[in-house]
């Protein structure tokens, strides 16, 4: 029976990772989101993978060779949980592909990640482990925090992979 799991790419190497695994047979979802890119004075939009180094594979364990997926062009590894891999249960990349345009494009505005209001705790940087809470998320996926630290309020900006709910 097929599942999905999750690889771990090497930098910006989510494409070649697609194309490669892909090649083998294995049934890959990258979701993706149109980003505004400002450069040189110019507006662009780009398609950005929603969670940077990270794509799912639809695999069958018993019929599949798994393994290969770690030699792969564009893949570090795939998440373990001890000996096997970790499975991504199949009503989150159900609900990702349902949000999806008829391009296959996910609106980043519908994927409500938070709410306003919402308590997120802090991953990464100089606040690792605070919480804060969840004021917006811009356009080039940063989200607007406001921090209670030393007694003050302070509006921080954030990655969005750099919180998570609290």
């Amino acid at each position: 029976m097929k599942q999905w799991f999750v690889a771990h790419t090497q930098p910006s190497k989510e494409s070649m990772a697609v194309q490669h695994l892909s090649m083998q047979g294995f049934e890959v979802y990258l979701p993706q989101f149109k980003k505004t890119r400002r450069h040189a004075r110019k507006m662009q939009e780009v398609l950005v993978p929603l969670f940077p180094r990270y794509l799912f594979i639809g695999i069958d364990l018993e019929i599949d060779r798994w393994r290969s997926v770690n030699g792969t062009r564009g893949v570090s590894y795939i998440l373990m949980n001890n000996d096997s891999p970790a499975v991504v249960p199949a009503n989150i990349i159900r609900d990702l592909k349902a949000q999806e345009t008829s391009e296959g494009i996910l609106p980043i505005g519908s994927l409500g990640l938070f709410s306003k209001g919402d308590t997120v705790r802090i991953l990464e940087g100089a606040f690792k482990d605070h919480t804060a809470v969840f004021e917006s998320l811009s356009d080039n996926q940063r989200v607007q925090l406001l921090l209670n630290f030393l007694g003050r309020t302070m509006r921080i900006v954030l990655p969005v992979y750099g919180v998570e709910a609290a």
